[in-house]
């Protein structure tokens, strides 16, 4: 005999936003990371401000009913990809495609769709890079591949987006004609606009000499990361590691033992007595006093 089966939607509905909230968690998390290490060693930070935000319902069921589509749980998971996204705001076109290259090659994200509004803008002038992902959920018993987009978009093109926007809502989506014109035109500036900037920026950057400085320290600190790489995911067996600083030790002694032998071999009486008459031990250099450096200060109370 077949049990009933109970389907409580407002149950699977909370399942569901825990879902795109925690994608929306991991997805801010890892920008948060290059956001934070291009401040921290890079001369120059894509990255101007990010958004995110979870669709309303009011918007979910907009939109799926725009669609032709029965508000269910299951098409809204299913039919629409942007119930949790995220914004990123960008100073020139190239960052664009540089952060979403970035983006793109972590090993646990998968890119399920992309739109390039900046090389095919929309015929009311949109223009933005829209990327369509997906990451893993770690739940107590299983794992989800969840949906988040991201849109990256230059500061000109996010102002005059967010304006359009807010004029096309005083219209409920039906502007008169002249102002879809004129829109489209400013939009033709603000693509100018973009250009001409990126270009200034390009050219700055050719007649910065400090530009070879800061890669050149760049290229130091990537050698000096590379080097300390595993150490960031490995531990130590410190009983291990003291006795293979006994062994080093020991066999240090035995080289500096021979390099005596060797160096009393090679002197004259008259110089061995000059020797330890000057006070000086043989076989042996006086340790130099390593500097502190600068690191201490950070551990100074």
């Amino acid at each position: 005999m077949d049990l009933p089966i109970f389907y409580n939607e407002e149950d699977e509905w909370k399942k569901v936003m825990l879902m795109y909230d925690s994608a929306l968690k991991e997805v801010n998390t890892k920008l948060e990371i290059l956001n934070n290490e291009f401040k921290l060693d890079h001369q120059y930070n894509p990255i101007e401000h990010i958004t995110s935000r979870i669709k309303t319902p009011q918007s979910i069921a907009k939109k799926i009913r725009h669609n032709g589509r029965e508000l269910t749980v299951e098409n809204i998971v299913k039919y629409i990809n942007d119930v949790a996204g995220i914004r990123i705001i960008c100073s020139f076109t190239s960052d664009i495609y540089r952060i979403a290259d970035l983006i793109a090659k972590q090993s646990d994200v998968q890119v399920l769709k992309v739109k390039d509004y900046i090389m095919c803008p929309k015929p009311n002038g949109y223009t933005s890079y829209h990327m369509i992902i997906s990451v893993p959920i770690f739940l107590s018993d299983t794992m989800v591949n969840v949906k988040v987009e991201i849109q990256i978009r230059t500061i000109a093109m996010d102002f005059w987006a967010s304006l359009e926007h807010k004029i096309y809502y005083k219209f409920e989506g039906n502007a008169p004609e002249r102002i879809s014109k004129e829109l489209k035109e400013c939009a033709d500036v603000i693509a100018f606009l973009d250009h001409k900037m990126l270009t200034l920026n390009e050219e700055i950057k050719m007649h910065n000499p400090e530009n070879e400085i800061e890669q050149y320290k760049e290229i130091l600190s990537d050698n000096f990361q590379n080097m300390i790489r595993e150490s960031y995911g490995t531990v130590i067996d410190e009983e291990t590691e003291e006795e293979q600083e006994k062994e080093d030790l020991s066999q240090s002694e035995e080289v500096f033992a021979q390099a005596a032998v060797n160096e009393v071999g090679a002197l004259t009486d008259s110089e061995i007595v000059n020797e330890v008459k000057a006070g000086k031990k043989i076989g042996k250099k006086s340790p130099e006093k390593k500097s502190e450096g600068k690191l201490l200060k950070f551990f100074r109370p």
